[in-house]
């Protein structure tokens, strides 16, 4: 039987001689592995449409097992980010984490609407805007993790409910969010979070991937995020 996807390549590995697995993102099926026969023949001509962080049409013919992938169109090459050392870091780094949290065949449009987003937001900006590629992995990966269902508590303290204050909050992955000043002596395994801290989050769950660009964030509340962000890698994993 044959399918058609629209995938992004997020990694690959070599097997055999001549033959290679393609890790895709597809909106049709979320994650799925394909094997490209032949690929890595000096001559052959599929290898080039298959490169990570390539957004391409993806013919697989499929009986059992593993489906082999007969033809693949280029859709977006992100050409940009493929000649920028810190870019590709910065997106390996995501489709890392993507591959690893994410089950296979786990179907999610959103998903692939937000990898889609983040790789052509981050195409568009420049090599020295430091900043903003930080803000814009960080926010893309919280994201991905709420939608996932690891949606974290922001709002009010995940043990007692009551409204968060500004001061003397701490952030706890067993709790699934923060814990107010009154509730976080009784926790042993959490991180200081700032009032700034605890927006950027809000903001991140609420707002649309293109627009994080527009935020400033300090060197401290980038730290802290990251803080945030290992932590619940950590958990999920």
């Amino acid at each position: 039987m044959d399918y058609k996807y629209n995938g992004i390549i997020l990694g690959k590995y070599d097997i055999g001689e001549i033959d290679r697995v393609y890790v895709v993102f597809t909106r049709e099926a979320g994650k799925i592995k394909v094997l490209g026969k032949g690929v890595r023949k000096p001559n052959a001509k599929l290898a080039g449409n298959l490169e990570p962080i390539t957004e391409a049409e993806i013919f697989v013919a499929k009986n059992k097992g593993m489906g082999k992938i007969t033809s693949a169109i280029p859709l977006d090459n992100f050409i940009k980010i493929k000649s920028n050392v810190e870019f590709l870091e910065k997106v390996f780094y995501v489709f890392r984490i993507i591959e690893k949290i994410i089950p296979e065949q786990t179907k999610d449009e959103r998903i692939f609407e937000f990898i889609e987003s983040f790789l052509k937001t981050l195409e568009n900006l420049k090599k020295n805007e430091k900043e903003k590629i930080e803000i814009l992995s960080l926010g893309s990966l919280f994201k991905i993790i709420g939608e996932l269902g690891y949606r974290l508590e922001m709002e009010k303290c995940s043990v007692c409910a009551s409204r968060l204050i500004p001061e003397n909050n701490y952030f706890s992955i067993s709790h699934g969010g923060v814990l107010c000043g009154k509730c976080h002596p009784q926790e042993t395994r959490k991180i200081k979070i700032s009032g700034e801290s605890i927006k950027l989050v809000r903001i991140f769950l609420k707002n649309r991937i293109e627009n994080f660009i527009k935020i400033s964030v300090s060197g401290k509340e980038l730290n802290s995020l990251k803080s945030i962000i290992k932590e619940t890698l950590n958990w999920i994993s």
